[in-house]
């Protein structure tokens, strides 16, 4: 076998290889990849050069000039790939060239091909320049020959330089692994006895100068010294990590019985006991039927037939009304485990779902009936006067607004529910919010009384999105002047309280019944649904409100007095710089 030394030095040899592997064939294209580049620079300065001509004649010249000094071949083709210059009949041998045809197309071309002309392989470089209003093309010709030649000098010199960085990398390398590993022999000579099994403890291991001079090779030595005093108190732990398990299974959220293959009850938790209504010294250590519970003794027997976990839904006759998810997990001769989840916030969201559908579906299936039924009248009877035309119109025109303005507060509702974008959060101040709220308000409602006042000693600003923070307060606004006698009295007042800002919004309007407090913000809940409908409400307003308060982290509260009016106070807290 070999040594750690030896793995390593192989290991080095063979990553150093593998990765020159793969620049190997990547160098020639890099170092072609330059000359490509430095051509079509060339060639390029050269079509710079040449739009300064006054003529095509004067041009050519130019290009002669050029030619003799610093390119082997200058060509010149006009748009349709004749050749301009030169025109010598010498050249008409070569008419394959494909370069000029990608550089009409895409501004520049690049070909390597053998040529008949030169008898030899050929780089060709073509660039597309316009003169005089008319496209040309320019190609440069250079010998490969020159090219392959710097490429494979590179090359040479790439892999000689890389082969003596390995033969001094691999020498480095040694004299390093063999300085660092003799510690390593060491320890490995003390602790053998305890590895063949003549020692019960790891022998303690001397601190030599070797060790000592290097600081980790001492730390392991001291670490392994220690670990022999440390497996008594490892024991200890482990007793102790069974009573931490007993602990966390008792603090669990879901209810947990364990049952053996004589179906005698082994553990059952706290939780268990009171989803099931059981105590634990009536039915630990008893036969499982003392728990009665059928439904679960038959899911323990089908989990052990099948050996497989089997899922049921178990309904406690008991109060208040619960949904439990048993989970029957056979543990082979262990016997089996049973897993009690309670369900039941979930089955009463699906529950407001159902009853947020059929509520959706009422407030639209009645202003459509309406609708249409004032659309059958129009139809049936069109000799019906002008006025009874226009109040039927203009009914089925407040139904359809009806109908608009409780799509939009699903809609609303539907976009604040997916979440508050941090791309939407801007900084604002507030009071401006709520006076632009104010103004807004005003147009619906001219003859209401709003005032506002800001106590100013700290900052009202606050990250918010100020469309959806605008719609809250038009939302709650709009209500307190709905509900009040007119003209409605409406005073808003914002503060900062310990990094806490207050808006409260309160009228003098018709208040709220105590009972309904706490369903005002329901979805489609309405105080006095006649009024509500009336007005063109949809029982969605507060639930928006609610709704766009929560997503900008904070809380609404509301007080209200028959008679008297209701006040409604929202706090949001001020996050720090690095929350946001």
């Amino acid at each position: 076998m070999l040594s750690f030394r030896q793995k390593v030095l192989l290991s080095y040899l063979f990553v150093f290889l593998f990765i020159l592997a793969l620049l190997y064939p990547l160098v020639p294209r890099v170092i072609e990849g330059i000359q490509e580049k430095n051509l079509f620079s060339l060639t390029q300065k050269l079509t710079h050069e040449l739009r300064s001509a006054d003529s095509l004649a004067s041009l050519f010249r130019q290009v002669r000039q050029k030619e003799e000094t610093l390119f082997f071949r200058v060509n010149i083709f006009d748009a349709h790939e004749n050749r301009l210059y030169p025109d010598s009949t010498a050249m008409e041998k070569e008419n394959f060239h494909p370069e000029v045809t990608t550089a009409l197309k895409q501004g520049y071309g690049y070909d390597v091909r053998y040529s008949r002309v030169f008898e030899q392989p050929m780089a060709y470089v073509a660039v597309i320049f316009h003169f005089q209003a008319e496209t040309y093309v320019v190609r440069t010709i250079f010998p490969y020959g020159r090219i392959s030649s710097v490429i494979y000098d590179f090359t040479l010199a790439f892999l000689l330089l890389s082969t003596a960085i390995l033969l001094l990398f691999g020498i480095l390398a040694w004299l390093v692994i063999h300085y660092l590993t003799r510690p390593v022999k060491q320890i490995i000579g003390v602790i053998q006895p305890f590895q063949s099994g003549t020692e019960e403890l790891i022998p303690e291991i001397q601190i030599t100068k070797e060790i000592a001079s290097q600081s980790e090779f001492k730390k392991l030595a001291e670490t392994l010294n220690a670990l022999s005093s440390r497996i008594k108190k490892q024991i200890k732990t482990l007793t102790q990590e069974k009573n931490d398990k007993t602990t966390i299974l008792e603090s669990l959220g879901e209810g947990i019985i364990a049952v053996d293959h004589a179906m005698t009850v082994t553990y059952i938790n706290h939780v268990a006991e009171l989803f099931l209504d059981l105590k634990k010294e009536e039915i630990l250590g008893k036969t499982f039927l003392l728990a009665n519970q059928p439904q679960c003794y038959h899911l323990i027997h089908q989990a052990q037939e099948k050996k497989e976990p089997i899922l049921a839904v178990l309904k406690p006759e008991r109060k208040p009304k619960k949904f439990l998810d048993v989970i029957a997990v056979p543990r082979g001769d262990k016997g089996t485990l049973l897993i009690f989840q309670d369900k039941t916030n979930l089955r009463k969201i699906i529950e407001l779902g159902r009853d947020f559908i059929a509520n959706a579906s009422h407030e639209l299936k009645t202003p459509i009936t309406i609708i249409r039924g004032f659309a059958e009248t129009l139809h049936d009877h069109p000799e019906l006067s002008r006025e009874i035309s226009q109040e039927i119109t203009e009914k089925i025109v407040s139904n359809c607004q009806r109908m608009d303005t409780l799509v939009k507060n699903l809609l609303t509702l539907a976009a604040v529910d997916e979440g508050l974008p941090r791309s939407r959060l801007q900084e604002c101040d507030l009071e401006d919010l709520v006076v632009e709220a104010k103004q807004t308000i005003l147009d619906m409602h001219p003859t209401a009384q709003i005032t506002i006042t800001a106590n100013r000693e700290k900052p009202l600003n606050l990250m918010v999105d100020s469309d959806l923070f605008i719609q809250a307060i038009l939302n709650l606004l709009d209500n307190a002047i709905k509900y009040s006698k007119p003209p409605a009295q409406v005073h808003v007042h914002l503060e900062n309280q310990n990094d806490m800002i207050v808006m409260t919004i309160g009228d003098k309007g018709l208040g709220i019944p105590a009972e309904d407090l706490e369903r005002i913000f329901e979805r489609f809940y309405a105080v006095d649904k006649a009024r509500s409908r009336s007005m063109g409400g949809s029982g969605l307003g507060l639930s928006i409100v609610e709704r766009i308060v929560e997503k900008h982290q904070g809380k609404i509260d509301v007080t209200s007095q028959v008679g008297e009016g209701t006040t409604f106070t929202l706090t949001f807290p001020i996050p720090s710089d690095d929350q946001y």
